[in-house]
C-alpha cells in the first residue's frame, strides 16, 4: 500500500513557530492602537516597528527577545510582524482626521507607512541578502523553511552555483514575499482598500516616495504591479488518510455475522 504523505519533501512546514516572545513584543506594539481613544503610546510602536525590522536593531531590547529574534530569520519575523503592521496602518488612517493629520500626515505615521512600504517592496530582496539564508542575524543554525522557492524554481536558491545573473536572484526574492500567503493578501485589502483615500499622493514624499506603486493602481482601482500582489500562490493539497476499524469497533458492530440483527424496513410496525 502506498503512503501518503501529508507535505512536500522540498517544502517542510513543521517549523519551529515564531518565540512566545516576540509574539508578546508584536501584541504589546498593536494594544496601542487598539485603545478606544489613540494617545501618545501608538507613536513609540511606529519607531519600535521601524527600528526592530527595517533598521534591524535590536539594542535596547530585553534579553530574552533578542535571543528570540536571533533564534529564527528575519524574513521569518518580517511575515509575523506584517499582519500587525497592516492593522495598526488602517487604524491610523481611520483615524487621520481625528489626529489632526488630515494636510500632513505626522512623524508615527510615516515612519509606519515607511515600514509597511519596506515589508511590501524591499524585505523579501534584502533578507535573502543576509549572510545566512537561514538566519537574518548571526549565529549559525539550520536554513529555514521559511524560504520558500518561487513556482517554477524549485530545488534551486538563489547564489547557488547555476543560478542566473543578480537581476535573476533579486527577482526571485522579491517573488518570496506572499508565495503561500493569500491569506495576507487577503488582510491588505480587507483593511486597507476602504482606505486608500486616506493616503494623498502629496504625501508620498522623500521616504515614502516608493510607496508610489503601491497606492496610485489602487487610487485607480487596479492591482499594483509589484510581486507582492502578482506572485503565484501555490494551493493547499488537502490530505485524505484512511483509518482502520479498530478491533473494538469490530466487535460491537460485526461484520458478516451468521445471524444479522433486523433492520429497520424488517421490523414489523407497532399495533396498537
Amino acid at each position: 500500500m502506498v503512503k501518503r504523505k501529508s507535505l512536500d519533501e522540498n517544502e517542510p512546514e513543521c517549523g519551529k513557530g515564531i518565540p512566545f516572545a516576540i509574539q508578546t513584543f508584536l501584541w504589546s506594539q498593536t494594544s496601542a492602537f487598539l485603545r478606544p481613544k489613540l494617545g501618545k503610546q501608538y507613536e513609540a510602536s511606529c519607531v519600535s516597528f521601524e527600528r526592530v525590522l527595517v533598521e534591524n536593531k535590536l539594542h535596547g531590547l530585553s534579553r530574552e527577545l533578542s535571543e528570540a529574534i536571533q533564534s529564527i530569520s528575519r524574513w521569518e519575523l518580517v511575515q509575523a510582524a506584517l499582519p500587525h503592521v497592516l492593522h495598526c496602518t488602517s487604524i491610523l488612517l481611520s483615524n487621520r482626521n481625528k489626529l489632526g493629520h488630515q494636510d500632513k500626515l505626522g512623524v508615527a505615521e510615516t515612519k509606519l507607512l515607511h515600514t509597511l512600504h519596506w515589508m511590501l517592496l524591499d524585505a523579501a530582496q534584502e533578507c535573502n541578502h543576509e549572510p545566512s539564508l537561514g538566519h537574518g542575524w548571526s549565529g549559525g543554525g539550520s536554513s529555514s523553511s521559511a524560504f520558500l522557492q518561487p513556482v517554477g524554481d524549485q530545488g534551486s536558491s538563489p547564489g547557488a552555483p547555476g543560478s542566473g545573473p543578480g537581476s535573476e536572484e533579486d527577482e526571485n526574492a522579491r517573488v518570496k514575499l506572499f508565495h503561500k500567503s493569500m491569506a495576507t493578501v487577503e488582510l491588505f485589502v480587507f483593511l486597507l482598500a476602504p482606505l486608500i483615500h486616506r493616503i494623498k499622493e502629496s504625501d508620498l514624499t522623500f521616504r515614502l516616495a516608493s510607496g508610489l506603486v503601491i497606492w496610485q493602481p489602487m487610487w485607480e482601482h487596479r492591482q499594483p504591479d509589484i510581486p507582492a500582489f502578482t506572485a503565484l500562490i501555490k494551493p493547499v493539497r488537502n490530505i485524505v488518510t484512511a483509518k482502520r476499524n479498530s478491533p473494538i469497533s469490530n466487535q460491537c458492530s460485526p461484520c458478516g455475522s451468521g445471524n444479522p440483527g433486523p433492520t429497520v424496513s424488517e421490523i414489523p410496525p407497532r399495533r396498537s
